[in-house]
C-alpha cells in the first residue's frame, strides 16, 4: 500500500531479531577421501534442494566459504577462501527445471555458470539460465552436498592444487572432500534449525489488545474514500478473530468508514518471518492490506523509511499482490508481483500470507507456496535497501483509491469504487477478517 505522507512518530519499543546462517552439514571428511558417498535417487534429481532459499557454501577441503567476488576481475573463478559471508558469498537457489537448480549471487543478481569454453571454470556473470548455469543438487550420506554441472556432466571441485584460494571447476568424475560442501541458510527457512515464534496476537478476547495495536484515524492518502474510526462498527474482536469492517456512511466528508490498526511504538521487528491468516471480501475497489513500514518514518518520511507490502487485494477473488516501496522505487513500483489462486480457491476463504526477510533477500508466500523472491541486488538497482531496521505491522481495509482505480478504472460514483461495489457495501458491510498474526525468528 503506497503512501504519500509523513507521520510523526514517538519513541519506539524495538524487538530485534538476529538472523544468521545455520550449519546444515558439518565437514566430516578429509582431502584424502576420494570415494563418493552414494547419493540417493531423490538427491540425484535435485528434489531436496532448498528452492527459493539463500544459502552459503563451505568447502569441506578448506573449511572456508565459497565466494563469487566480482573484484577478482572478469571471468575470475569462484573461490573457496573466505572466512566470513556477505553478499558475494550468498547464493539464492533457483528451480532451473527438470530437477536442476541454478545459483544466483545475492550481491549482483547474476547466475553461476560452468562455461565449457572456460574449461568448466565456475564464474558468476550470467544474466540468464541455460545449460551452463544448471546443476544437479546431490546430497551425500554425511550431510554434505555436491553440485553436478549439466554443462560438463562432472562435479564441482575446490582443488587447492590449482591455487591457495581453491578456485572452483566442474571437472571431476568422482567425489571426495574436494567436491563436498556444507551449506547454511541465510535468514532461516531450512537446515537443522527451525522458525521459533516470538510474538503473536490470536484475537481470542473481546477487544483490541492495545498493548499490541493502536487505532489509526488521521490518515488520508492515495485518494482513498474511507474515514477510519475507533468505532466497534468498524473494528471488532469476537469469536476468535479481528474484523475490520467497511460501511457505507458519511463521516468527515468521506462516503465510507472502516478500520486500521498498527503496531508502531509497541511491536516492531527486524528480520524474520511475519505471517497472518486472513479472509477477505470480494468487490472491485475494496482494498484490504497486511503490510509493514520502517519505524523511522517520522524522521525520514515516506518512501525513505521503506515499505514492505506482504499482501494487498483490490477486490478480485482470484489474486493478491506484493510490493516494495522505497527511495527510487515507490508509487508505481517496479518491485511487485501477483499470486493467482488455484482453481476453486478465493481470497474469500481462509489463507495464510507470509513474508520472510533477511539482510540479503525477501520472500513472499501464500499457504506455504513461495511465489516471489527479491534480492538486495535487485532492489539496489533502483535505490537504497531499507529493510535492515525495525518495522511495524499494519492491518487496514481501505475503500477505493489509486491502486484499485488503476485496476478497475472506476471514477464514479467514487474514485476506485464502481457502482456495484458501492451498492454491495450499502446492502452489507464488508469484512476483512484476521484469525491471527504471528512473528518468527530462525533459531
Amino acid at each position: 500500500m503506497a503512501l504519500n505522507f509523513k507521520k510523526a512518530m514517538g519513541s519506539r519499543w524495538v524487538m530485534m531479531m538476529g538472523v544468521g546462517g545455520l550449519l546444515m552439514g558439518a565437514p566430516a571428511c578429509t582431502p584424502e577421501a576420494d570415494v563418493a558417498p552414494a547419493p540417493t535417487a531423490e538427491a540425484q534429481q535435485g528434489i531436496k534442494a532448498p528452492i527459493g532459499q539463500t544459502i552459503w557454501l563451505k568447502s569441506c577441503l578448506t573449511g572456508k566459504y565459497v565466494s563469487a567476488d566480482g573484484n577478482l576481475g572478469a571471468n575470475a573463478p569462484l573461490v573457496a577462501d573466505r572466512a566470513a559471508t556477505a553478499g558475494w558469498e550468498h547464493f539464492q537457489v533457483i528451480d532451473a527445471g527438470s530437477g536442476t537448480i541454478a545459483l544466483r549471487v545475492s550481491e549482483t543478481g547474476k547466475y553461476v555458470s560452468a562455461d565449457t569454453n572456460l574449461g568448466g571454470r565456475l564464474v558468476a556473470d550470467r544474466t540468464s539460465v541455460g545449460d551452463w548455469e544448471r546443476f544437479t543438487w546431490v546430497e551425500f550420506a554425511d550431510g554434505n552436498i555436491g553440485l553436478l554441472a549439466k554443462s560438463t556432466g562432472k562435479y564441482v571441485a575446490a582443488d587447492t592444487n590449482r591455487g591457495a584460494n581453491a578456485p572452483l571447476f566442474a571437472d571431476r568424475t568422482s567425489t571426495g572432500c574436494w567436491e563436498a560442501f556444507s551449506i547454511g541458510v541465510v535468514g532461516g527457512g531450512g537446515g537443522t534449525g527451525s522458525w521459533k515464534q516470538i510474538w503473536n496476537d490470536e484475537f481470542d478476547g473481546t477487544s483490541v489488545n492495545t498493548a499490541n495495536w493502536s487505532y489509526i484515524t488521521d490518515i488520508h492518502v492515495n485518494n482513498e474514500q474511507q474515514q477510519y474510526t475507533t468505532s466497534g462498527n468498524n473494528v471488532q474482536v469476537s469469536n476468535g478473530t479481528l474484523k475490520l469492517i467497511a460501511r457505507r456512511e458519511n463521516n468527515n466528508g468521506y462516503p465510507f468508514t472502516s478500520g486500521r490498526l498498527e503496531t508502531a511504538g509497541k511491536r516492531q521487528f527486524t528480520h524474520g518471518a511475519v505471517e497472518a491468516r486472513l479472509k477477505m471480501p470480494v468487490g472491485p475497489g475494496l482494498w484490504p492490506a497486511f503490510w509493514m513500514l520502517g519505524n523511522d518514518i517520522g524522521s525520514v518520511g515516506w518512501p525513505n523509511c521503506g515499505e514492505l507490502d506482504i499482501m494487498e487485494n483490490v477486490g478480485y477473488g482470484d489474486w493478491v499482490s506484493m510490493a516494495l516501496h522505497g527511495p527510487g522505487y515507490s508509487g508505481n513500483t517496479p518491485i511487485n508481483g501477483r499470486y493467482t489462486f488455484p482453481s476453486g480457491q478465493s481470497v474469500a476463504g481462509w489463507h495464510n500470507y507470509r513474508v520472510e526477510y533477511s539482510p540479503t533477500d525477501i520472500k513472499w508466500f501464500v499457504d506455504g507456496n513461495l511465489y516471489r523472491t527479491v534480492t538486495k541486488a535487485e532492489v539496489t538497482r533502483y535505490g537504497a535497501w531499507q529493510y535492515d531496521k525495525p518495522q511495524y505491522i499494519i492491518l487496514n481495509l481501505a475503500v477505493g483509491g489509486g491502486y484499485p482505480a488503476g485496476v478497475n478504472g472506476a471514477t464514479t460514483p467514487f474514485y476506485g469504487v464502481p457502482q456495484s461495489t458501492a451498492d454491495l457495501i450499502s446492502r452489507t458491510p464488508q469484512v476483512f477478517e484476521i484469525d491471527w498474526v504471528r512473528v518468527y525468528q530462525w533459531q
